[in-house]
Order: C-alpha cells, then sequence, then structure tokens
C-alpha cells in the first residue's frame, strides 16, 4: 500500500510514484501491528505526552497538541502512519525535507524542533505550536478578512519568504492553508508561515522541479502556481509571490482570481484570461493595496515584484502601482513564448481528456 503524505489518500503498490492528485511523491505503507489507536495521555518516542487531536494542516497523518515531557513544552506533533516510510529513497526524502524546514530562523515561521521515528517505525516532526486556526479555515467559517487585517498577513508572510529565500529555501505551496494566524500577548494578530512539505532548496537537483508533468501530474495546488511554474517548470522566488498575491486576493475577496474548479479551466484562464479587479468582489479596497496584490499576480515575472524584500519596502511606503498594461504570458523572449503555447496546448489537451473531472483542486 502507497500513502500520500500530502492529501493522505492511500492507493495501491502499482499506483505509480507519484499522487495523481497532487503530484507529492508517494511513500510505502506498511502494514498495521493491531495495537490500539493513540489518545490523550498517550507517550510518543518517549518524549512527547500527547494532550489533544488537532484539525490537519495538510498532510497525512494525524496532528496533536502534545507536551515535550523533558523541556515541559507544548509542541505541534504531526505523526505519519507506521511504516510510511521504508525505501531507501524515502528515507532520504524525508531527510530532505526535514533540513530544509530544520534551517529556517524567523518569527513568523512555524520552526521545528524536532524529527525522528517511533519504536514502531511512525515518522513524527515536533513543531512549534501556535495558538490559532490556519486562514483557509478561517475564510470558510467567516468570509473575507478586513482589508487592515490583509495587510497585517500580507506583511508577516513577506518577512517569513524574505528569511526563507534568504536561506536559499523556496516555499512553493503558499496558500491560505500554510499560514497560521494567532495573536500576541497585547491581543494584536501574527501569522506565521507552515507547510513546508514541497519546500525546495534552490540548486537542489535530487528534487524534480517541473510543475506538471506528461502524465499529467501536479505538484503543488495548480490554483496558487504562477503561469512560469505551472507551463514550464520554473521555480524561482517570485513563484512563491505569485502564490502569495493570489492567497491575498482570495483572503481579501473570498475567491480566488481565476474562475473554475478544474485543471482546465485553470489553464485556460492562464493563457487567455485575467483575473477580474480585486474592487469587483471588494469595493472598499484602496487602490495601493489593489495594486500591490495585482503585482504580485502579473502574470508575467518581470513585472512582480523582484524579492520580498522589495515587496516588503513597497508595502511599508505605500509605493504600490499595480503593474503597467495588461499582465503578459511570461516569459516573453519569442523562443520561450512559443515553448509557453506549446506547452499550455499539450496540458490542455491532457486536461480535458479522459480523467480531467478527477482533477478538482482542493
Amino acid at each position: 500500500m502507497l500513502i500520500c503524505p500530502m492529501c493522505g489518500r492511500n492507493f495501491p503498490p502499482d499506483a505509480g510514484e507519484r499522487c495523481p492528485d497532487d503530484g507529492y511523491p508517494l511513500y510505502a505503507l506498511g502494514t498495521d501491528d493491531g495495537k490500539k489507536p493513540l489518545g490523550p495521555g498517550d507517550v510518543v518516542a518517549g518524549k512527547y505526552r500527547l494532550i489533544v487531536e488537532m484539525p490537519r494542516r495538510g498532510g497525512a497523518g494525524r496532528t496533536w497538541k502534545a507536551l515535550q515531557i523533558n523541556l515541559e513544552r507544548e509542541v505541534e506533533l504531526r505523526l505519519l502512519p507506521q511504516n510510511s516510510i521504508t525505501r531507501p529513497q524515502d528515507h532520504a526524502r524525508f531527510g530532505r525535507e526535514v533540513a530544509t524546514w530544520g534551517r529556517l530562523r524567523n518569527d513568523h515561521l512555524v520552526r521545528l524542533f524536532d524529527s525522528g521515528f517511533t519504536d514502531d517505525n511512525a515518522p513524527y516532526m515536533a513543531l512549534e505550536y501556535v495558538e490559532g486556526g490556519h486562514l483557509a479555515a478561517r475564510l470558510e467559517s467567516d468570509g473575507p478578512m478586513p482589508l487592515d487585517r490583509v495587510r497585517v498577513v500580507a506583511e508577516h508572510a513577506l518577512l517569513a519568504l524574505e528569511a526563507a529565500h534568504e536561506a536559499s529555501v523556496l516555499h512553493r505551496d503558499i496558500s491560505p492553508a500554510a499560514l497560521v494566524m494567532g495573536r500576541r500577548a497585547d491581543g494584536t494578530p501574527y501569522v506565521r508561515l507552515t507547510g513546508f512539505g514541497l519546500a525546495k532548496h534552490m540548486g537542489d537537483d535530487e528534487d524534480d522541479p517541473t510543475a506538471i508533468t506528461m502524465t499529467g501530474q501536479v505538484i503543488g495546488n495548480p490554483a496558487y502556481m504562477a503561469p512560469e511554474q505551472i507551463m514550464l517548470g520554473i521555480l524561482e522566488p517570485r513563484t512563491d509571490l505569485y502564490a502569495l498575491g493570489v492567497t491575498l486576493y482570495e483572503l481579501a475577496a473570498g475567491r480566488k482570481p481565476h474562475p473554475g474548479t478544474s485543471l482546465s479551466e485553470m489553464l485556460k484562464a492562464y493563457v487567455t484570461g485575467t483575473p477580474d479587479p480585486l474592487r469587483q468582489h471588494r469595493p472598499d479596497v484602496d487602490p495601493a493595496l489593489e495594486g500591490f496584490i495585482a503585482r504580485l499576480m502579473a502574470r508575467d515575472p518581470g513585472d512582480r515584484f523582484a524579492s520580498a524584500s522589495e515587496a516588503l519596502r513597497a508595502l511599508a511606503t505605500a509605493n504600490m502601482p499595480a503593474p503597467a498594461g495588461a499582465p503578459r504570458a511570461a516569459p516573453t523572449s519569442p523562443a520561450a513564448e512559443s515553448r509557453l503555447m506549446l506547452w499550455a496546448g499539450v496540458l490542455l489537451a491532457v486536461a480535458l481528456g479522459a480523467g480531467a473531472a478527477a482533477w478538482l483542486l482542493r
């Protein structure tokens, strides 16, 4: 049996190497030994006492609020199923993911404290515990976010990305589900970025950077992927900024910028369409914030901010003009433009073929 650590679904042994829904590498899943399910009060790996199970914040397995016994510190403990990592290449991948997350240090990044395997071979990660829910759940329960709060999310998420990019780490899965909002002691809100399960170290050739393969496998959520990422497999800091722009638009408008629920509709929007102006769904938005979000989402990477640091400066000074003219397909050289249109045609043909209905966005 195989399991996808991103969506948590199980697949038969002959399902292939990647999840057909999100393209994430599948891990081998061993058999259960019949032990009773874990519950509050149980001790994991000899050092974490479970307190209460938490809603899953992405990925497979179960997430617990737990007490790290020797330090008397509350943590978020993520447990993958027993024997879900067995092959040497899976151990290597797990090690890379842990190392990628562990090298990051910033007040707006959820920190990784510890990782390893339990006595019965269940992989785990112990994360900084942040009181509060992820923004996808808040959006679903409360609807569009107040615009002053959207600005806070933008600032804190950019501070997190600035630190990650300076450490040569691309998140490549920014979405409302990857942002957790809590409150400081004085009651002011703060946002932390989590969900580094798809993170990639810049320059690491061991992980295939192609966003969609010729078999139609998607690594990440297409709703938040930049056009050059979804069509050409280009990964750079600007692709994270694009995903943040889509996230901010969704938090402000209560809907994603591109209509449609299927991958084929999303690709068509990338090739032929432009998103509705934010003010069409949020009339009270000020032009500076609308222009800032539009620039993050510019179709041409050259029209976006060059870095998270540049975006932070623009946000601080309110110097946030929208990109001039209509967004252009990226990149813009004639050769690259031809490649982009070829990929778009191939991908649209794949998506419109048999099985496209199964490619629904999360």
